[in-house]
């Protein structure tokens, strides 16, 4: 390498596309020898996510294409080897990153004038990340079910909620009528239209790769509005709905005692007409039945759960509030079909996840923890600036950064189009 510029470029070069291909060219371009610094899967996750295409795959992958001359180990300044160890090693003349964004790691090698730092412009139609969101986008629950048997269903109510989810990693998004309502101003007993329920729920399905199951109550009404709710949330891009047999307009089963309940043949007529209505067969039809929550017994749950899988449904949720979680924890015992169990854990929160599990529940929901933290969170940032008279200890303690903020909005699509148009 010696009397060589020798130029160096950072990536995960997951799902290789035609992004990196060019990046690689350019790069290849500013000098005679390129070395690329790969990072690692376990470094990658840190800031990122796990690639799909482990580390050794992504090398034999990169090192075989003609521009480069060698693919090295990258670890940031995680661990060894750093970003800055490779820059000495090899005595870089220049660094080189997508015009995208500048890391910082590759600002401070700038400051630290370790070597020469250089912006080519990106390749602006494809990203490991836009090739992702379709494919994810292309998994459904019944995918997810049969490739990992347990999931973990958390409520959004907007889309920088939803987007926190799956930075978390978790399986799903459940937009609650409870949340939904409450947001507006109304009581959750069905006052809440199937209009305002979309609108919402389009925001959460637009800016996450997740599947996206939606809280429909009783369908808005009854066969024909739940036709065309199966219909309209479909379109939108929804993985599922789930719909219970309570009579319309309900009322919330956590508080209040026995009521009447829509029969199970008329919800069963409901459940086969909607599934009827769907265009693709990976949508799902949760059946939701309140009779163990209302005090009709768990038998009666189970002949209602049983009539509505034979009816067509997916999934079965059995709603109970008994606060032990004893009661929960036995429905199984009284299943006997390979129809999956749902159970939204609300009113015995002290339950973990893996005995809800290993009990023989397929998937748990989670259907209002993050709107009532956010409750709590907003009073505690109020009683403060009371006390304090100014912001300070909100930015210092509780609130997130204005960037952190920026970064949940798709502000580096924005800047993509601004350049690809010209007005930047």
């Amino acid at each position: 390498m010696k009397g060589k510029k020798i130029v160096y470029a950072t990536m995960v070069g997951d799902l290789f596309h035609r992004g990196h291909l060019e990046f690689i060219k350019k790069a290849k371009n500013l000098g005679d020898f390129l070395i690329i610094g790969l990072h690692p899967d376990d470094v990658a996750k840190k800031y990122k996510r796990e690639p799909i295409v482990p580390f050794e795959d992504r090398k034999k992958i990169i090192e075989s294409i003609k521009e480069v001359d060698m693919v090295v180990e990258d670890c940031m300044d995680f661990r060894k080897p750093t970003m800055f160890d490779n820059l000495k090693k090899y005595n870089v003349n220049i660094a080189v990153h997508g015009d995208d964004w500048l890391p910082p790691l590759y600002q401070k090698a700038k400051e630290k004038k370790l070597c020469k730092v250089v912006q080519v412009e990106s390749y602006p139609y494809i990203s490991t990340t836009k090739l992702l969101k379709e494919i994810r986008k292309a998994k459904n629950l019944k995918y997810l079910l049969d490739k990992k048997k347990k999931l973990v269903v958390i409520s959004a109510g907007d889309a920088l909620t939803a987007k926190l989810l799956e930075e978390a990693e978790f399986d799903g998004i459940w937009v609650s009528g409870f949340e939904a309502s409450a947001r507006l101003g109304l009581a959750d007993n069905s006052t809440i239209t199937m209009n305002e329920m979309l609108n919402t729920t389009k925001t959460i399905v637009d800016s996450t790769t997740l599947p996206v199951i939606v809280d429909v109550d009783t369908g808005y009404g009854g066969i024909h509005n739940f036709i065309r709710t199966v219909k309209e949330f479909e379109k939108i891009g929804c993985a599922g709905l789930c719909v219970e047999d309570n009579v319309f307009p309900k009322e919330n089963s956590l508080w209040g005692g026995k009521l009447s309940l829509l029969s199970m043949e008329q919800h069963g007529a409901k459940i086969r007409a909607g599934k009827d209505a769907q265009k693709t067969k990976e949508f799902v039809i949760i059946a939701r039945t309140e009779a163990l929550i209302r005090g009709y017994g768990i038998k009666e749950a189970i002949r209602r759960a049983k009539y509505y899988v034979k009816s067509g449904a997916d999934m079965i949720l059995i709603h109970s509030r008994e606060l032990s979680g004893k009661e929960a924890l036995e429905i199984p015992k009284h299943w006997n079909l390979n129809t999956p169990l749902v159970i939204v854990p609300t009113k015995f929160p002290h339950i973990m996840n893996k005995q809800l599990f290993d009990a023989g529940f397929s998937m748990i929901i989670l259907a209002n923890q993050t709107e009532r933290v956010k409750i709590k969170a907003v009073r505690e940032c109020l009683k403060i600036i009371k006390l304090h008279d100014c912001v300070e200890p909100i930015e210092k303690g509780l609130s997130a950064t204005l960037d952190d903020l920026r970064n949940l909005t798709p502000i580096r699509e924005a800047e993509e189009i601004d350049r690809k148009y010209g007005l930047v």
